[in-house]
């Protein structure tokens, strides 16, 4: 009787494991099974320990779908891999929702605050008044001050490289840091908008505190959180090696220079005078609380706010150029092509040539620098390619599958910026590469990031020549860190002034 009583338990629990690993939504996209704990993220690990969006890509081929079905944890995730695809999760209404878990909230005082991780009415809102406003300091649009602001920090950078003021941290024997050396550029401008301030030479080192601070969060985690979303309680028994502690440690960091420069501003505030992005913010906080209107509107959320555009814009946009440097020592045609076409300086700017922007877009394609964006979230009950999408999925867009799509590229392992041009050697009307998403959740600093990159990248090849530094092999273009970012190791190269 006990012998038959224990085939029966064994039986039972046989059974409940095929059910829980293989139990499925009907009419879902294929993909692995599901196992304890983790879900079927064990099979991402297994194809890929380091780059998540790597093992996506060979768990998709290996059941040879565009669409892939699995289970993050207790999270039902859908990644998508191919462009047209890609683009219904992007566009749809109905994907544009966030995902709801604690370890996103950890960022922001434990609430869903800020823009970029928020959705519904209170993301609509406080996206539309952030953008409206920034704008009017010329954020995302052509602006004489912007300019004159982005022409300064540019000479900055070129006096450094030239050894006319001194920085031996970064610069130092005749070579540089990077992508230390261009921290200053695009964090004073987003600083200048949203704080009316930018930070001297002088005091450049209290500016590369944030923005290392900003890398060491990006570097925590990648945009699913790992491990950390799917089984939060892990923080508490492997706080570090989670990235619960770099989590916590780099944004508290952050936020203090938005506590600090609000603490400033409210003791500054005039009715009469708004002198910037924080100014605008602590006013309309003010209007609504006289008239007791319900508001998303609060001394936090400007915190947020103001960390959801500064961490980007130090750690993308430089992380973006830095790969452009490694390309650049290994492709020096490149370095000849773009230098053989001169750049002036037209209304503060220069000159959007041709060659110089194709190249970017390799850059961009070849290493997607957010190879997973952000995840998604369907809001109802859908479909997608044919599947079904219950609601509430993480939705997630593969990106570098996408951009690494022999079907779609032809040759996409080979670095060629020529795909970006026509045969008379203009830029293609159409640029299909999404480094920096699309749809409303279309990364709201693309203007931005796309014309300083520029800038600098024309500069720097004006003036010097790119090269590794001597007696070193060549820096790699593979990235070397994995994040919410995929970013380089620090590189010391050398730019040598041209004659």
């Amino acid at each position: 009787m006990a012998l038959v009583l224990l085939l029966i338990v064994v039986c039972l629990a046989l059974f409940y494991i095929y059910r829980f690993t293989n139990q499925r939504p009907p009419n879902f996209p294929p993909g692995p099974p599901r196992l304890p704990v983790w879900g079927s993220y064990w099979f991402v690990l297994l194809n890929n320990f380091k780059f998540t969006h790597i093992g996506f890509h060979k768990l998709a081929q290996k059941y040879r779908t565009k669409i892939m079905g699995l289970y993050l944890g207790p999270f039902l995730t859908v990644v998508v891999n191919d462009y047209q695809n890609i683009k219904h999760v992007l566009t749809r209404p109905e994907f544009q929702g966030r995902v709801k878990a604690p370890v996103f909230d950890m960022r922001t005082y434990n609430k869903n605050l800020g823009i970029i991780l928020t959705d519904d009415v209170f993301w609509e809102e406080q996206r539309r008044f952030a953008l409206r406003h920034m704008r009017d300091f010329g954020f995302g649009r052509r602006s004489a001050q912007l300019e004159d602001i982005g022409k300064e920090e540019i000479q900055d950078l070129l006096d450094l490289l030239n050894e006319r003021r001194e920085s031996k941290d970064i610069f130092s024997d005749g070579l540089a840091l990077v992508p230390d050396i261009f921290h200053a550029t695009f964090f004073n401008a987003i600083w200048f908008i949203i704080t009316g301030q930018r930070f001297p030479t002088k005091d450049h080192d209290k500016l590369l505190r944030f923005t290392r601070q900003a890398l060491r969060f990006q570097k925590s985690v990648d945009v699913t959180g790992n491990a950390l979303a799917q089984t939060p309680w892990i923080r508490h028994l492997i706080p570090y090696y989670s990235g619960f502690t770099d989590v916590i440690q780099a944004t508290r960091n952050m936020l203090k220079y938005m506590e600090e420069a609000v603490m400033e501003h409210k003791a500054t505030y005039s009715e009469d005078y708004t002198r910037d992005f924080i100014d605008i913010f602590l006013k309309e906080m003010k209007r609504r609380a006289e008239t007791a209107e319900h508001s998303s509107f609060s001394e936090e959320q400007l915190h947020a706010v103001g960390i959801d555009f500064l961490f980007p814009a130090a750690t993308t946009a430089t992380a973006t150029l830095t790969f452009a440097m490694a390309f650049l020592i290994n492709y020096p045609e490149a370095q000849t092509k773009i230098y053989s076409t001169k750049c002036n300086l037209i209304s503060s700017l220069m000159h959007r040539l041709p060659y110089n922007e194709a190249f970017l877009r390799e850059v961009m394609r070849k290493e997607t620098l957010v190879p997973l964006s952000l995840l998604h979230r369907a809001t109802e009950d859908t479909e997608l390619g044919g599947y079904n999408i219950p609601k509430d999925t993480i939705m997630i867009v593969n990106l570098w599958s996408f951009h690494n799509d022999p079907d779609f590229w032809g040759d996409p392992e080979a670095f060629r910026p020529e795909r970006f041009l026509d045969e008379r050697g203009q830029l293609l009307k159409k640029d299909y590469s999404l480094p920096f998403s699309a749809g409303k959740r279309l990364c709201a600093g693309e203007t931005f990031a796309r014309q300083f990159i520029f800038l600098i990248l024309s500069a720097l090849l004006q003036n010097f020549t790119v090269k590794g530094a001597q007696g070193k092999p060549l820096p790699s273009t593979d990235p070397d860190l994995p994040g919410i970012i995929v970013t380089k190791k620090d590189m010391w190269i050398r730019f040598e002034p041209r004659s």
